[in-house]
């Protein structure tokens, strides 16, 4: 095994990993980062990025109705899928390298396992921090136990965010921040879409009015939310 010995060594390039990479660095700091996927992480590939420019065309054509004697077509389905493969560069983080190269941050790609005190293995490799190891490995969707799901192989945000064709059906569950934008992009481009939420309303962290007004909205768009 290759070892080498850095300051800190962070786990996980997406947002928080990046940033306390990139501040280290930015202090001289001698720092490496591991990334098993893609740098910049979820946000920018599989949920804020892809998402916000699956829901923009239908934004802007909303928008635009409203205006009086603007003439408003249908949205051009493989536009809105070719522009959101744009926005996340066709999941390719090269654009994302630079930044990290600015720093001085060196960036290790592979599976990171801790192996004693801040000793940190990837693939043949062995870090060493001489201070700190920051795990920033974020989160991944979570199966509800129900019998068969797992085995059907359903979408989560990743699917859903990078999918290059329209459903026929979609079953949204889960009427969270992301449920509930993942089914409005996909109903406007012509899914027949169903939401069912755990709950009483759409949204829960936030204020009582932005669910009941959200909730209105997707079923004015088609969306069929049922409450359970």
């Amino acid at each position: 095994m290759a070892q080498r010995e850095f300051d800190v060594v962070v786990i996980g390039a997406g947002a928080p990993g990046e940033v306390v990479a990139g501040r280290l660095g930015e202090a001289g700091v001698e720092v490496a980062i591991v990334e098993e996927r893609l740098v910049g992480g979820e946000c920018s590939f599989y949920a804020c990025m892809p998402s916000k420019a699956l829901l923009r065309p239908l934004d802007v054509s909303a928008e635009a109705r409203r205006v009086p004697g603007v003439a408003v077509g249908e949205l051009d389905v493989d536009a809105v899928l070719a522009r959101r493969d744009e926005i996340v560069h066709d999941l390719d983080d090269s654009s994302q390298l630079p930044w990290l190269d600015d720093r001085g941050v060196a960036l290790v790609r592979g599976h990171a396992r801790l192996d004693g005190e801040r000793r940190v293995v990837v693939a043949d490799d062995v870090l060493l921090a001489r201070r700190a190891v920051v795990i920033a490995t974020g989160g991944a969707a979570t199966i509800p136990p129900v019998p068969g799901l797992a085995e059907a192989r359903p979408w989560t945000n990743v699917e859903a965010t990078t999918a290059k064709h329209v459903p026929g059906r979609l079953f949204v569950l889960g009427g969270g921040v992301v449920g509930v934008e993942l089914a409005q992009a996909w109903s406007a481009l012509g899914s027949r879409v169903t939401l069912v939420h755990n709950g009483d309303r759409l949204i829960e962290r936030e204020e009582p009015f932005a669910g009941e007004h959200l909730a209105a909205g997707l079923r004015d768009a088609g969306v069929d939310i049922r409450f359970e």
